[in-house]
């Protein structure tokens, strides 16, 4: 499905827009490119969802999260820390 959504993009574009590091970096580059992403493109870019999250330990910034019965579950690529909080 992920592949999908990334049709019409080329390699060079998809490795430049994931080397980024939050969602209005990957918008910034991908307006640069030309490219108006959906929100579902900037998802699958992102690896996650289209949020931008900071950890509370490290500040370094989160792309995805894991949602269980209204309860958002992150855990920072960075350093690892864990967190969980109510979905509004």
């Amino acid at each position: 499905m992920r592949e999908e959504l990334l049709k019409g993009l080329t390699k060079e574009q998809i490795e430049k827009l994931k080397a980024c590091k939050n969602n209005e970096e990957i918008l910034k580059a991908a307006k640069e490119e030309g490219l108006e992403l959906t929100d579902e493109q900037l998802e699958a870019i992102s690896g996650g969802a289209c949020v931008d999250v900071i950890c509370p330990e490290c500040s370094g910034p989160l792309w995805s999260y894991t949602k269980c019965d209204g309860v958002l579950y992150y855990e920072c690529p960075h350093c690892g820390h864990k967190w969980s909080e109510v979905d509004d």
